[in-house]
């Protein structure tokens, strides 16, 4: 019997409606009871979305006869046929939600995420897919689907998995493009802001030459990037060819914020190796119905950031000072947080359904984010290979393995492979540093670490009598400043609250998250910098004060003993005495000269 033929009409014709119109026609459709289900989440988003909220006006016509349709769960639906024939799905999505895991249809512009817009059929998710856009006249579409018959609106996808992984951004955009190792790369920009397009190509495309380096190979056969330009962040999704990364418009310059925008784009796009092909075995093929569980994303996520930016000085787009000073504020950031002694990367990783997306006013002080720490335990399982090999491997190594072994057939790996191939290119024994800075909640010891690379760290405190414009080079100290224990924020109505009481300040028994503040000493106080001057420049560590505030509406006084604030200032620094082998791990790390260490 031949198998069912699948194709999707997508019609965003209507784009100020908000509405997707999509009709699913299936050919060869056997006798049977049949389902239709959407998935619940999205891969590189690891949280339950229910996109079946969007969905409604559903009806299923056979031979142009409509067909009862069940209700059968939140996202799936049911339906009979009779005899082997021809059925139409026709239903509509509401698309209103701008996010790179979310669809958004609008006068400007139609960009969808396949898993909130496509049903799974059955079990059918092996059968070829094919998709037509119906789009308002002069709009194209920017997608890493592959064009069917090099028709601009027809589209393949091989399986129903490549299928939901390939957005689609469909209006008219600008476009860029740039070849590497002949394949097309493309670039298509949602919005405006202060980007220079011709900068930013330039930079995509040594990007994708600097990971192109790593694993010798680019494994597909062109790659587009999404970038939406808007009034907000909301991140960046990964997927096998393409990736969309929503920025700020007005991120391009300053060269800070610009680096962040680099950043996002190099964690993406290195994505399509580590996770998209290197993966535990039950991240792909998913289950769409339900959370699927790893203590691994650590090392897809976390080493993910850390391969990011140092490509990014690979690539001569950071440079060795810009590399070091990020290190160094993923350092302060993390030792900042009390969330760091209580739990581990591995349960961070497994825990991520229920904490990483909804975190709380106590998350800084339970949790720990598999992002930062794994980026660090990158950094120092890296130089720790490094040293260990005589600076022959690195972390590097360790990705190509899995690659060569796991990706490049298609499967997954067993959860131990990691520590395995880890151990196997370091030559020996990984099972402490594992135990202590994966499995176990140990502090990291920087210092040992960065001194196979000849680097140390300093630990200091802003100075705030010394003017940064005319004397930056004096601008720290090193005797610790006042701390009342919180962070907070001015609401948009001018409501100063309470964030975060820390575990480890004084204030966590006496002020409250969502704590309204109103006056240090009977003094009012109206932003966090406000407070946070105030404390540091007018009372020392042992000294009261007195907090007035509002709690549920009620005003109350409390009294708060200051304790010595964490460092807020850590920089990294090359050690004078530096040894011929330290310097050389140093150069081949960072790709640079020793004697630019300290410089730009």
């Amino acid at each position: 019997m031949a198998e069912p033929v699948l194709h999707y009409i997508v019609d965003c014709r209507e784009p100020g409606e908000h509405v997707y119109r999509v009709a699913l026609e299936i050919g060869n459709l056997p006798a049977a009871r049949h389902t239709l289900t959407l998935p619940s989440w999205t891969p590189g988003s690891y949280e339950i979305a229910d996109f079946a909220r969007h969905v409604f006006d559903l009806t299923i016509e056979a031979d142009g006869h409509p067909l009862e349709t069940y209700h059968l769960k939140k996202n799936q639906w049911g339906f009979d046929t009779h005899d082997i024939g021809s059925v139409v799905i026709r239903y509509k999505v509401w698309a209103l939600e701008l996010g790179v895991s979310t669809s958004h249809l609008d006068q400007s512009h139609a960009y969808f995420n396949g898993a909130q817009l496509f049903f799974l059929v059955d079990q059918y998710k092996e059968q070829p897919i094919s998709v037509t856009i119906d789009a308002p006249p002069g709009w194209e579409v920017s997608t890493g689907l592959d064009r069917r018959d090099d028709d601009p609106y027809r589209f393949q996808a091989n399986n129903y998995d490549i299928l939901i992984d390939s957005p689609a951004e469909i209006g008219t955009h600008p476009i860029e493009s740039f070849f590497v190792d002949g394949k097309p790369h493309q670039i298509a920009v949602w919005g405006h802001g202060n980007e220079d397009r011709h900068v930013l190509k330039a930079d995509i495309q040594a990007i994708v030459e600097a990971q192109r380096d790593i694993f010798r190979t680019l494994p597909y056969q062109h790659y587009t990037f999404i970038l939406h330009l808007s009034n907000r962040s909301t991140g960046g999704l990964e997927h096998l060819n393409s990736t969309t990364c929503g920025t700020r418009r007005f991120s391009y310059k300053s060269r800070k914020k610009y680096r962040r925008v680099l950043q996002l784009i190099s964690h993406e796009f290195f994505h399509l190796w580590n996770v998209k092909r290197i993966h535990p075995d039950m991240l792909g093929p998913f289950d769409y119905n339900q959370e699927v569980y790893t203590h691994l994303l650590w090392a897809m996520e976390g080493f993910t950031d850390y391969f990011a930016t140092l490509t990014l000085r690979h690539a001569n787009l950071f440079t060795p000072k810009e590399y070091l000073d990020n290190l160094a504020d993923n350092i302060k950031a993390y030792e900042k947080k009390p969330g760091r002694l209580v739990q581990s990367l591995a349960e961070s990783s497994f825990d991520t359904w229920i904490k990483l997306y909804k975190p709380d006013a106590d998350s800084p002080n339970r949790t720990i984010s598999y992002y930062l720490k794994g980026d660090l335990v990158g950094m120092c399982l890296d130089l720790e290979i490094r040293q260990r090999t005589h600076n022959q491997f690195g972390l590097d190594e360790v990705l190509r393995r899995l690659y060569d072994r796991y990706a490049a057939h298609g499967i997954g790996f067993p959860e131990s492979v990691y520590q395995e191939t880890a151990e196997e290119v370091a030559g020996s024994s990984l099972q402490e540093f594992f135990q202590r800075y994966i499995e176990g909640t140990d502090p990291i010891p920087f210092e040992q670490f960065l001194g196979y690379a000849g680097l140390s760290i300093i630990r200091q405190y802003k100075n705030p009598d010394t003017d940064e414009e005319h004397a930056p080079e004096n601008l720290d100290q090193t005797e610790p400043v006042a701390w009342l224990g919180i962070d907070a924020k001015t609401r948009d109505n001018g409501d100063l609250v309470v964030q975060h009481a820390y575990t480890d300040g004084p204030a966590v028994a006496l002020l409250n998250p969502s704590d309204h503040l109103l006056a240090l000493n009977g003094f009012q106080v109206s932003t966090l910098e406000q407070l946070k001057d105030r404390i540091s420049q007018d009372f020392s560590i042992g000294d009261t004060v007195e907090v007035s505030l509002f709690r549920q509406g009620q005003l109350l006084t409390v009294t708060v003993p200051l304790t010595a604030a964490p460092p807020d200032v850590v920089r990294i620094i090359a050690q004078p005495e530096a040894t011929p082998e330290q310097k050389t791990l140093y150069e081949t790390w960072l790709n640079t000269h020793w004697d630019k260490a300290n410089n730009e």
